[in-house]
Formats: C-alpha cells, structure tokens, sequence
C-alpha cells in the first residue's frame, strides 16, 4: 500500500478469493486476511515487471479493475487492456462504461449520454487518464492482463448484451457495430 494516496480507500485490494472464517472473526481480521492475500497473488514476477514497466502497483489495480468490470474472457481482458493502456499513450479518453455505473451505482452496462457527462474523478467520459481510483477488487486474471496487455490494432471494443465482445480498429467500424449489437437490442 505505499503507493497508494492518502485519501485511496482499500478497494481493489482486497482479493476476491474464497475465505473460509469463524463466526466470531473481527472485520479487521477479514480485511487483514482479504491483504495478504492480495499480497501473495502478487508475486515477485508480477512486481517486478510493474517496476520494469515503470507503472505502480495502484495504476495496475486501477486499470484491472477497468478490465474486472468491462470483459469476461482472458483473451478479451488482454486485448481491452491493450487498447485502454494505447488510449491512455495517447492521450485519448478512456470511455469506460463501467465507471460511469460505478459512478451511478446502476447494475445496468446502458449508459446515456446525459450519464457521461457526470462530474467526477471516475467519469473517463470527461476525464483523460486513469480514474481517481480502482472500481472493483480484480481477480488474478485482470490484473495480470493489466501487466501483459495484448498489442493489437484496435482502439475500440464493445460488449453485446450477450457477452460477446466487438472489437475494431475504427471509430466508423465501432459505430458500425454499435448500432448493429446495442441499438437494436
């Protein structure tokens, strides 16, 4: 936790794993226990390469938790990391769904126009780079595809109501495949 800012709250720290504890146990010794976990899933491997990358630990959680929200595959994880981490190199905005639900705390992927233009530090509608801080407690498999993003040629990806994710390499062809997946649903 020491790259972390004062004001960071434990999110995206506290593994998602399965614990087992006993009735009596203090909301400390959950948390305490959720942290070393965290801290063992990241082994050296991965720190150092956060460190080779010249990243910190925090902007790796941050944009796991991006992925953990957006994607279901491994392979769909890699190539949005890939993307987002090629946005943010370029200084483009991020336009994460999943922030503006964040934001909202809807359960919903649909969001509206009048959505994206909430103030605050989460909007990466409105804001360019990563958001203030993480939105969820990625798994293993996010945050390694966080630290191994998969080059590609695409900028733009999307998910079908299905589960499904679009991927192109231009806005027409996203917009193309916006009004083909989410439109029409």
């Amino acid at each position: 936790l020491k790259d972390v800012p004062g004001e960071a709250t434990l999110e995206g720290f506290l593994f998602p794993d399965t614990y087992y504890f006993s009735y009596d146990v203090s909301l400390d010794e959950i948390l305490r226990k959720m942290l070393e976990n965290f801290d063992k899933k990241l082994i050296p491997e991965l720190r150092e390469e956060i460190e080779k990358q010249r990243k910190s630990i925090y902007e790796i959680l941050i944009m796991a938790s991006l992925i953990e929200k957006e994607v279901k595959t491994s392979e769909d994880k890699e190539l949005v990391s890939g993307i987002l981490w090629k946005r943010l190199g370029n200084n483009i905005p991020l336009q994460v769904d999943a922030t503006i639900s964040y934001i909202t705390g809807k359960k919903t992927t649909e969001v509206s126009i009048e959505e994206t233009k909430i103030d605050s530090p989460y909007n990466t509608y409105k804001y360019r780079g990563l958001p203030l801080g993480p939105i969820s407690n990625p798994g293993l498999e996010s945050i390694i595809a966080s630290i191994y993003p998969e080059s590609s040629e695409y900028w733009y990806y999307l998910s079908t109501p299905e589960g499904e994710t679009i991927f192109s390499k231009t806005l027409e062809e996203h917009n193309i495949a916006n009004a083909k997946y989410l439109k029409n649903s």
